[in-house]
C-alpha cells in the first residue's frame, strides 16, 4: 500500500500563530504636516532640509536628463 504524500493540507495539529486574537488590519499612523515643526527647530535646520530636498531632486533629473540626451543623441546618429 503506497505512503499517504504529504500536501499543503496536511495538519499535524502543530499551531503556528494564535489568531484568536486577530481584529483587523492593522492602519498606519498618519502625521499631519503640522506635527513636524517640533523636529525642525530653526529657520537654519528647515532651510536645510528645504536645500536637501532641492539638491537630491535636481540631481536624480539630472541623471535622467544625461541619459535621455544619450538616448537621443544614439538614436540620431543611427537613424541619418
Amino acid at each position: 500500500m503506497p505512503r499517504a504524500h504529504r500536501t499543503d493540507a496536511y495538519d499535524d495539529g502543530h499551531t503556528i500563530a494564535d489568531m484568536s486574537d486577530v481584529r483587523g488590519g492593522m492602519r498606519p499612523e498618519l502625521r499631519g504636516s503640522g506635527d513636524f515643526s517640533d523636529e525642525l527647530q530653526s529657520a537654519e535646520e528647515r532651510w536645510m532640509v528645504v536645500l536637501g530636498t532641492l539638491r537630491a531632486a535636481l540631481s536624480i533629473g539630472m541623471v535622467y536628463l544625461v541619459v535621455f540626451g544619450i538616448v537621443i543623441a544614439l538614436m540620431v546618429a543611427f537613424w541619418t
